[in-house]
């Protein structure tokens, strides 16, 4: 929870309580997420349905009317609880139903409105389950091609921004103008630490195709705004719609539920809008691109570069140590034909399908790699045993030559014979050396 800051004080009038009590919060996604929680709150215990409050069947509440009407009215409030309890389970994700019943109890207990401790423990256990979640379809580049085909040139910009950054929609519509440095390449985005989730400043990087559509975007952004006043002028009179001012700062001067509408429109013309049968939600969010980012930049460099400029908090103090702007950016552009839409969906295949040859040949390689280090060993060793059978030859051979020479040599010699007692003829002084080296048994005498 995001700690609260000493509300405004207004000098010249006094503030609602509720307003006061939401200027508390310093964080612009915690002061929203306490105000649509209790407005939600406001809106179950009077009956009034948001439906007929877009749709203008009725006005719009004066929720800091009805917060200051609640709180000074003696109604039971284990009862109220317990039917926002309900009303949460039945139209919630768990962990958003828990979230909006912790954000209303604090701010009732802050304003002295309480709830009994068994009321309170029957809610954590039995009706703060929640609802199922929707089950979400995966966001491939055919449907957000295709999806593209359906928008202005406003959410063709904003949608290639998403899917290429990983940005959330926040996130993305807080950008200033000035925090976009075109002369980068690729092209830079910066978040302040005040419109990001862990509060802490970031960049990303959109793709060339991107930057092309925010260029494109720019050219008629003021004609845009203009028109876009003329249009919503009886909307701006009745105060259903604000007006857009060219002095905006913002990139995407829009809100989060316009985008989304934009989103859903388009999804349904190209066909692929899809609903979930439990929660009945959009199952191709727009929190999507974000996954999609992810993922497929994943395929192609380290996992920690996209998760670094996700803004994902875990690697935000280890990859920002380890990669200084220009290493990010080098490595932002080797997989950014992976987040581009509407390139040539063939060559695309061809580079995955490639990507996966070299890693099957890769493999291939280390084994051939191992067979041959096993081989030239083995050839090693029978260069080795011919050089031994090499030089026994040589000594053999050697030895040979010895022998004819003196065998030459005696037969050039006159020999002198003696005869024994047997009447035998023996040589003279034999050369008895010679006689040994070659078998011969030689006796004295």
């Amino acid at each position: 929870m995001t700690k609260k800051k000493e509300p405004v004080k207004d000098k010249g009038s006094v503030l609602p309580r509720l307003t006061k009590f939401l200027s508390g919060y310093s964080n612009d996604n915690s002061r929203k997420g306490y105000r649509n929680a209790i407005e939600s709150f406001l809106r179950c215990i009077f009956g009034l349905l948001k439906v007929d409050i877009k749709s203008g069947k009725i006005p719009k509440p004066d929720y800091d009317a009805l917060f200051e009407k609640y709180l000074i009215s003696e109604r039971d409030a284990d009862a109220d609880f317990a039917k926002f309890s309900e009303h949460l389970t039945k139209t919630r994700p768990s962990l958003s139903a828990r979230q909006s019943m912790t954000a209303v109890r604090y701010t009732m207990t802050y304003h002295g409105i309480k709830i009994s401790k068994g009321t309170s423990q029957d809610l954590r256990r039995e009706n703060m389950k929640g609802s199922a979640a929707t089950v979400d379809r995966v966001l491939n580049t055919k449907i957000i091609n295709e999806a593209l085909q359906h928008c202005d040139i406003q959410g063709k910009a904003i949608f290639l921004c998403l899917a290429s950054s990983g940005a959330r929609l926040n996130e993305m519509l807080s950008v200033n103008l000035n925090d976009v440095d075109f002369d980068n390449h690729p092209v830079k985005m910066t978040f302040r630490g005040d419109n990001t989730k862990t509060g802490k400043q970031r960049y990303t990087f959109i793709t060339d195709e991107a930057a092309a559509a925010v260029r494109e975007w720019l050219k008629v952004r003021s004609q845009y705004l203009a028109m876009s006043n003329a249009k919503s002028k009886k909307l701006i009179k009745l105060g259903r719609a604000s007006i857009k001012d060219d002095s905006d700062p913002r990139l995407f001067p829009f809100s989060d539920s316009s985008v989304t509408l934009w989103w859903t429109d388009a999804l349904s013309a190209a066909g692929e809008l899809s609903k979930d049968d439990v929660t009945g939600r959009n199952q191709l969010r727009i929190h999507g691109f974000r996954k999609f980012f992810l993922s497929q930049m994943s395929l192609v460099i380290s996992k920690e570069i996209p998760e670094f400029l996700a803004g994902h908090s875990a690697y935000l103090s280890g990859s920002y140590r380890r990669y200084d702007d220009e290493t990010v950016a080098a490595e932002y552009l080797k997989a950014q034909h992976m987040v581009s839409i509407t390139g040539s969906k063939q060559v695309k295949e061809l580079e995955s399908e490639l990507k996966k040859t070299m890693q099957e040949q890769s493999i291939k390689t280390e084994k051939h790699a191992d067979t041959m280090i096993h081989l030239i060993n083995e050839n090693m060793e029978l260069k080795n045993q011919m050089k031994a059978m090499q030089a026994k030859l040589e000594e053999m051979d050697a030895r040979s030559q010895e022998f004819a020479e003196h065998v030459l040599l005696q037969l050039t010699t006159p020999m002198e014979f003696d005869i024994d007692a047997d009447g035998l003829k023996r040589i003279k002084n034999p050369d008895k050396e010679l006689l040994k080296r070659f078998g011969f048994e030689v006796t004295k005498g």
